[in-house]
Formats: structure tokens, C-alpha cells, sequence
């Protein structure tokens, strides 16, 4: 009995020491990782670079190769290695020591005492680390596993962030593409205005009219050249983006982005933000965080132990143990004051990123809303009536009441408010793209709460 209890009491310690307290959640947790992470740990075979890509082709290629995004997670994944850490009871030591007396007699007081005898062997947790008490443990591993919680949200708000970034620069591109292509025409346009003033000077001597159409031609191209510089810088932009080499041409869009619907009415937007938001809800995570770590300082008022055991080869048997009790009051009291400020800056921090984040909804559904309002005025008046004025403008033309930089004139009208059409639907859905990505849902899925 006495052999198998010196056998029996050090397994149950060392089997104490190796195991932790760890939280429901966390095998979910680390599935979700798993989940998430496959196109990050898993090789994955890219796609050559299509010739015309679509937005979606950049964004599909942003989430495989985007640094940034891999940084979030792998910090989630660290996050949830803390949770068997901060859970785990402490090291087991195996002290040991050997008397060298030759003095020393055997139990019957004959002799050297066999090495055995001599020998003291131990086991008892790492000297430098008191056992904690058990609810401690189980509360840092609610801790960890709520701050991994977030980590996790974090890396679904980046996703999101990058993909408003990715389509945002898309949008510019398209609008670079659409301005050029205006201001080409444009400038053909005045290109005429030159020639036609140039015979005029011939035979009429409009001097003076073919230096203005002249300058205006120079403008004109010399804003042609600014914006074929910005394709290179709107290029690096979406490289850097996506993972290309700064230097590699991304294909000019051939038309602004499609209008694209918003079926939900502006409080469900807002209600659909601050109940999907991941960038919210990991604050909210960490303010769980934050109610573990104050529950983790109360605790300190509960002691903490050590356990030890040796063996004297077959004279003596010792088992032992130590209570730690929490002295240090003033230490304790500040560590929960602090604990608690800490709580209080987590919680204020959620507030208010709930508030800016209504604040921006609003403003981008304003902004939205506006921009609607002014492209059907140009789409459904303006334009027309430009198109219009350049009917009225040809047939005056073609019977001699009209001159021909009134016809140039007519046509520059109608090209300027294509320009300014463009710019309003990107614009719109730039919007449109912030609301997708601080709600984390696309429009399309967007459905009216009168269609619930």
C-alpha cells in the first residue's frame, strides 16, 4: 500500500500540472480560425492575372495576397494560442539530493547507508510559480479566449476595410478611365475649332480667334497628359492592394461602375450596422475581456498554495505544503482599481465608436441619397436637354444662323455633364461601398424589414 501510494500521489500531481482550465468556446473558436485561415495556411494555386479583370476578379486576388489581411490573422491565431497559457497550472520541479557523509549509518547503525537511503528525491510545482487557485485559471481562460474573440472580429473588420479599399480604388480607376475618354473627345473637339479658326484667319483675319481656340486646345491637352500621369499612381495604388508589383498596368475600366440599388430604408441601415459590424463587435468582445480581467483581480484576495513531495530512498516519506496568502492589500485594491479604469476605457471606446459609426452611416446615406437625387436630374434632364441644344445647334449650323464654335460649345456642354454624371455615380458608390463594409453585407442582400 505504502509503494503504491508513493507511486499514485506524484502522477496525480504531475497530471495536475499538465493539464488547464480551458473555456467553452475555444474549439470553436479555433475551428472558425481554421476556417477562415485556409487560404492562408493551405497552398493555393492563384489564377493567372485576367486580361479585363472586374472588380471582383481585384478583390478575390486582394484576399489571397494582402499583407495587412494576413497580419490580422495570424494575430488571431497568437490570440488563441494564449488561452492554453493563461489556463495552464504551473511547471512541475524534480528536485533531487544525495548525502555524502561518511558518517552515515544504515538503520540498524552498521555501516555506510546504501546510496539509496542516501538519496531524497522530490516533486513539487516550479518554485518560481505558486499554484494558482483553480477559479482563478478558469477565469484568465475566459480572458484570453474573449481577447481571441476579438482578434478574430478584427481580422472580419479588415476584410471588410480592405475590400471597400480595393473597390473604392477600382471606382477612382473607372473615373480616371471616363475622364480621359471625355477629355479625348474634347479635345478632337477643339482640335476642329482650331483648324476652322486657322482658315478663318486666312481669309477673314481672325487673328484673335484662333489664339484663344489655340489656348484652349493647349489646356485641354496638357489636362489630357495630367490624367494619363494618374494612371501609373492609381496602378501602383491597386498593387499595393492586392499584391502585384507596383509597376504592373491594371486595364482601364470601360464605363463607370452600375448604379447599383439600396433596398433597405435608412434606420434599418443603421440598425443592420450596429448589430453586424465586426469592427463593433470586437470592442464589444474586448469589453467581455475587460469584465474577466476585473473578476481576475477581485481574486487575488483568494491564496494561492504549493504542494511538494520527496522521497529519502525507503526511510522517509514527506509531504508537504505552502499557503500564500495575499499580504500585499494595497497592491490588490490598486490592481482592481486598475482593472476597472480598464473596463471603463473599453466600454467608453465602444460607445463611441457606435456613435461615429451612426454618425458615419448618416452622412454616407445623406451623401447617397443626394447623389441619387442629382444623377437622375442629369440623367433624365440635364443630359437630354444638352443632346437637346446640340440638335438645335447642328441644324442652325447647317443653315448658316449658328457659327461653328457655338456647335463646338454645344457638344463641350453635353460632354461636361457626362463628366459630372461620372463622378456622381462613383461617388455614390463609394458610399454605397462604406455602408456594405461597416454593416458587412452587400446591398443586394439587403432586404426591407416591410419584406421580413
Amino acid at each position: 500500500m505504502n509503494a503504491f501510494r508513493q507511486v499514485l500521489l506524484p502522477i496525480a500531481l504531475i497530471a495536475l500540472a499538465g493539464c488547464a482550465l480551458r473555456p467553452a468556446g475555444e474549439d470553436a473558436e479555433r475551428q472558425r480560425a481554421a476556417d477562415a485561415g485556409r487560404p492562408f495556411t493551405d497552398t493555393v494555386v492563384l489564377r493567372p492575372f485576367p486580361a479585363n479583370p472586374t472588380p471582383e476578379d481585384y478583390l478575390n486576388i486582394a484576399f489571397l495576397r494582402n499583407a495587412d489581411l494576413h497580419e490580422r490573422y495570424w494575430e488571431w491565431r497568437a490570440a488563441i494560442e494564449r488561452i492554453p497559457q493563461d489556463s495552464s497550472f504551473p511547471n512541475v520541479a524534480l528536485p533531487f539530493s544525495t548525502m555524502f557523509s561518511g558518517g552515515s549509518r544504515d538503520v540498524a547503525g552498521e555501516g555506510m547507508q546504501k546510496l539509496w537511503n542516501r538519496t531524497t528525491l522530490g516533486l513539487s510545482n516550479d518554485p518560481m510559480s505558486d499554484i494558482p487557485f483553480p477559479t482563478k485559471l478558469s477565469t484568465a481562460g475566459r480572458k484570453a479566449l474573449q481577447e481571441a474573440r476579438a482578434a478574430g472580429l478584427r481580422f472580419e473588420a479588415a476584410k471588410f476595410l480592405l475590400q471597400l479599399r480595393v473597390l473604392s480604388t477600382c471606382d477612382d480607376l473607372a473615373l480616371l478611365a471616363e475622364t480621359i475618354r471625355l477629355r479625348q473627345a474634347d479635345a478632337e473637339l477643339l482640335r476642329l475649332t482650331v483648324r476652322l479658326a486657322a482658315v478663318r484667319a486666312q481669309t477673314a483675319g481672325g487673328q484673335p480667334d484662333i489664339l484663344k481656340a489655340q489656348t484652349s486646345l493647349d489646356m485641354a491637352e496638357n489636362e489630357l497628359s495630367n490624367l494619363r500621369t494618374q494612371v501609373a499612381a492609381a496602378d501602383a495604388k491597386l498593387n499595393a492592394l492586392i499584391g502585384r508589383p507596383a509597376t504592373d498596368p491594371a486595364p482601364l475600366p470601360a464605363s463607370p461602375p452600375a448604379l447599383r440599388p439600396l433596398p433597405a430604408a435608412d434606420a434599418d441601415l443603421i440598425r443592420l450596422a450596429s448589430e453586424r459590424s465586426p469592427a463593433l463587435q470586437a470592442l464589444a468582445r474586448e469589453v467581455a475581456g475587460k469584465e474577466e480581467a476585473l473578476a481576475l483581480a477581485k481574486q487575488a484576495y483568494l491564496p494561492d498554495f504549493g504542494l511538494s513531495l520527496s522521497v529519502t530512498g525507503s526511510v522517509a516519506q514527506t509531504l508537504g505544503g505552502m499557503l500564500v496568502l495575499p499580504t500585499r492589500l494595497e497592491a490588490i485594491r490598486a490592481g482592481i482599481e486598475e482593472a476597472r479604469a480598464n473596463l471603463q476605457a473599453a466600454a467608453a471606446a465602444r460607445t463611441q465608436y457606435e456613435r461615429d459609426l451612426a454618425a458615419s452611416f448618416v452622412l454616407n446615406l445623406y451623401a447617397l441619397r443626394n447623389d441619387d437625387r442629382q444623377i437622375k436630374l442629369f440623367e433624365e434632364t440635364i443630359i437630354p436637354r444638352a443632346r437637346q441644344m446640340i440638335e438645335l445647334a447642328q441644324n442652325s449650323y447647317s443653315t448658316g444662323e449658328l457659327p461653328f464654335a457655338d456647335l463646338v460649345e454645344a457638344e463641350r456642354e453635353l460632354l461636361n455633364a457626362r463628366l459630372v454624371t461620372a463622378q456622381l455615380i462613383v461617388e455614390r458608390d463609394k458610399a454605397l461601398l462604406a455602408i456594405e463594409s461597416w454593416s458587412a453585407v452587400d446591398a443586394e442582400a439587403m432586404v426591407p424589414r416591410s419584406a421580413n
